[in-house]
């Protein structure tokens, strides 16, 4: 089996794998910069890629946002002048949307860049981490030279954090010490698992004793808001929850994030402000995003119709184990011995079909990869490559 740089190197890269992600679709596509300099022009349908790999919004920029972005003066107005020093109107349409006070809020430039900045400022000696998750927070924690502890949940549980493990992290809690911090994700990644609240407060009461605070990764919750436990932060000072607009609002380009916490934890973030760190243009498309209402709704209609039908077709290939989750994604198992999901990503590659390659994350195997829900017309393009693929075996 190949080594985890060798597997990194198919793009040139000689990096390790764990930092490898989901939605490298530019590395597909290394002439595209000189392409767009020397020609002045770009069709997306060069890049020949459908991206399985990141869980975006496959129905794109909301209307407003592309509205903004054809006003060809107001894009040469952002780039030609700074933006706000700190977006506080960006912060004031949060609010809103969220209907939570603007003082529970702080923005970031994209979820790693704040949780980055939270290990930085906190300084934990110990850091708990349930896993399978998102590699990041290891490298959060490596950045200030905190301890680690994984957590594993169970593929009996679908990796959800219940029975034995969820006792394993109560267990580790009391391990800990002030300021150290348990980071979780709900839903989580890649298995799309959400948390109950109960156990969010269990978690939070424990850790509150010990002066310790709870990192809540909520990236992927804009697919599923009735679970998140936003409303708990005007309750706990040592809940730090961290929210992406990459996801459901399509503008992974922008890294726009911001974290949702009590009063006391976001004045200990407001004094190391980096000032110009959301552009003006995305702030604008942000803004726009959050106030189109109707686009809001339609496409959370329409992708839990899509995801209902696409799980029904995934199901019915005898091949593979769809895991349940409540995200826009399915992790799956690869039931067959005669391949892994290395040799899947690199089939379907051929094809023009990227997925994420799931056997570098804490607690999987080779045999794990992760799909996101996509148009139907892609989806059942998928379905199709998968079974020629398990037909070829």
């Amino acid at each position: 089996m190949e080594s985890k740089i060798e597997i990194c190197q198919e793009h040139g890269l000689a990096k390790n794998l764990y930092s490898c992600h989901g939605g490298d679709i530019l590395s597909h596509a290394k002439d595209l910069y000189g392409g767009i300099i020397n020609t002045g022009s770009f069709n997306p349908s060069q890049l020949k890629i459908i991206d399985f790999s990141a869980t975006i919004n496959p129905f794109g920029l909301s209307k407003n946002a592309v509205k903004i972005i054809r006003n060809y003066r107001l894009i040469k107005f952002f780039v030609e002048n700074y933006p706000e020093s700190y977006p506080d109107t960006l912060i004031d349409t949060l609010s809103v949307y969220h209907n939570i006070s603007k003082g529970l809020l702080f923005l970031g430039a994209g979820a790693t860049d704040l949780l980055f900045n939270i290990t930085q400022v906190v300084k934990p000696k110990t850091i708990l981490i349930v896993e399978p998750s998102f590699y990041e927070y290891e490298r959060a924690a490596r950045a200030v030279k905190s301890s680690l502890i994984h957590i594993n949940t169970e593929p009996a549980d679908n990796f959800r954090l219940l029975g034995k493990s969820y006792l394993n992290l109560l267990k580790n809690i009391g391990k800990i010490n002030k300021n150290d911090m348990v980071f979780l994700a709900s839903p989580s990644n890649p298995a799309g698992a959400v948390t109950p609240l109960d156990s969010i407060k269990e978690i939070l009461n424990l850790l509150e004793k010990k002066e310790a605070f709870l990192v809540l990764d909520e990236s992927f919750m804009d697919f599923c808001e009735k679970f998140s436990a936003k409303r708990l932060a005007h309750e706990y000072n040592n809940l730090i929850i961290i929210r992406s607009l990459t996801k459901f609002f399509a503008m992974p380009g922008e890294r726009l994030g911001y974290m949702i916490a009590n009063n006391e934890i976001i004045n200990k973030f407001s004094g190391n402000i980096i000032p110009w760190k959301i552009t003006g243009l995305g702030t604008a498309i942000a803004i726009s995003s959050l106030n189109d209402g109707d686009y809001i709704i339609n496409t959370a209609q329409k992708l839990e119709n899509i995801k209902y039908n696409f799980h029904g077709k995934l199901k019915a290939l005898n091949t593979f184990e769809i895991i349940p989750g409540e995200a826009n994604f399915f992790l799956i198992r690869i039931k067959s011995k005669k391949f892994n999901g290395l040799d899947l990503k690199n089939y379907l590659l051929k094809s023009g079909i990227l997925i994420r390659y799931c056997g570098n994350y804490h607690g999987l195997d080779d045999k794990y990869f992760r799909i996101a829900v996509r148009k139907k017309f892609e989806n059942d393009y998928l379905i199709g490559k998968l079974k020629e693929f398990a037909r070829s075996l």
